[in-house]
Order: C-alpha cells, then structure tokens, then sequence
C-alpha cells in the first residue's frame, strides 16, 4: 500500500470528526475545500523556503498553477482571544482579587477590587456587564443576594454551540495537532503528549475514571496558570514565546467487531 492510501486511512478517524461538525454547521464543502487550498499552498511556501515557483507549488500541492496563483495570498486568520478565559485566570493569581482561600467574592461596580475594574482590565472595548452576563449563562459565576458576584467554576467554558466554544475547539484541538504532527516530523525536544486508552468498562467504572482525571487535571492546571502568571509578570517586553496545555478525556461504546 502507497504512503498515500496509508496516510489518508490513519486520518480518517481525525476527518470523520471534522465532517460531522461541518454538515452539522451547514458549511459545505466546497467552501472547506477552497480554505483548505490555501493551507496547503501556504504549507508548500513554508517547506519550499525560497523555491517558490508556481510549478514548484502545483508538483508539491496537486493543485493547478491557475489555482496556485490565486491563493499565494492566502492568509489563515489568527484565532479571536477570549477575554473571559483571561478574566477567570486573573480573578485567581492577582493578589488583588484573591484570599488565600481562592477568589474574592467581588462586588459588581467600583474601584479594584471589583468585577467592573477586573472586567476593564481584560478588556475596554466590552462592557463589564456583558462580560458578565455572559459568565453567569454559562455558570462560571453567580451572582449572591448582596449583590456580591462569586466564582463558580475555575475556567470558563463556553455555551454549547456557542462561536466562542468553536473558537475554543479550533484553539485547543489546533495546538494538540500540531503538537502531534510536530512530533511525527522529529522535533527536538519533542512536544509532550500522552493517553491512556482501555476498552471494555462499564458505563459506571468510565465514570470514576473521568471523575479522577478532572480533579487530577484541574490541579494540575491551576498550578500551571498561576505559575505562569508569576513568570508572565516579569518577563521582559521581547519575550516572544507562547504554550498551552491541555487534556482531554473521551469515552464511547467500543467499536464493533
């Protein structure tokens, strides 16, 4: 069998996934394959260094020279930052906005420390009640009879089907592939990436694992995040490096034999 045939059954699971979720946002696929284009011609520019002749392009693409001409402008948009992932993780390292028990019950409006003056801080541009609005619909905070406003939940996750849970899948599930991909091409140091993976357990036995994991994970990361927050306050103005880490945790019925 080619490396072709090979390459493209290993990634059938990957693109199973990437189909469903596009039929069931009505695009279709003549506008994902024109966007795919233009990945794979800016692919080739990158791997071809200064070689970057339309027939060069078309050999290492398959796509047609008139094709290649026309997406040699090819931009991929970078992501939107979400300013409530930025707000959660302030509201629990800023001195200001913490107790050594955990975040500060906040009041809604006034001076630091207040959810107003948090809210600015992230952004100026987003009204802080918008802000809010939006974190209580997806039960990050609640909002106490006083008037007080308590954080639920130590990230903030986006409304099912939301945009802002999109823009959160393509970020995420973004880094992991490359991650991975990096790591097939031979990176040094390689990215770390780890799973465990079992069948046959019960519905109830999956259950406690996932339980486990969440809590070992969110520890994990809740270190992390004020670590960096520490690290990000005194790292110079050139500092030009970025990470993120993450885990995930996916059950299903076994695949039938």
């Amino acid at each position: 069998m080619c490396i072709l045939h090979i390459m493209l059954e290993t990634f059938d699971s990957l693109l199973a996934a990437l189909a469903r979720l596009m039929v069931a946002r009505g695009v279709p696929f003549f506008e994902l394959s024109e966007r795919l284009k233009g990945h794979y011609v800016r692919a080739a520019q990158v791997q071809s260094a200064d070689k970057t002749t339309d027939s060069r392009l078309s050999v290492m693409t398959g796509l047609q020279r008139r094709d290649i001409a026309r997406l040699r402008a090819f931009e991929a948009k970078p992501a939107r930052k979400n300013p409530l992932s930025k707000l959660v993780a302030m509201w629990q390292t800023h001195a200001e906005y913490c107790i050594e028990r955990g975040p500060k019950p906040l009041p809604r409006n006034g001076p630091a420390p207040s959810f107003e003056s948090l809210a600015r801080n992230v952004r100026q541009d987003v009204h802080p009640r918008t802000m809010l609005d939006t974190l209580e619909a997806a039960g990050t905070v609640s909002i106490g009879e006083d008037g007080h406003i308590t954080l639920q939940q130590k990230a903030y996750v986006p409304l099912r089907g939301s945009d802002e849970q999109l823009t959160y899948l393509s970020d995420n599930t973004g880094d992991h592939v490359l991650a991975a991909c990096e790591n097939v091409q031979g990176a040094r140091p390689a990215h770390f990436e780890r799973a465990v993976h079992y069948t046959g357990l019960t519905p109830s036995q999956v259950a406690t694992l996932a339980a486990d994991f969440e809590v070992g994970q969110m520890a994990v990361l809740a270190d992390i995040n004020a670590k960096a927050n520490a690290m990000k306050s005194k790292a110079p103005d050139r500092a030009d490096q970025r990470f993120r880490a993450g885990a995930y945790f996916y059950t299903s019925k076994d695949n039938p034999s």
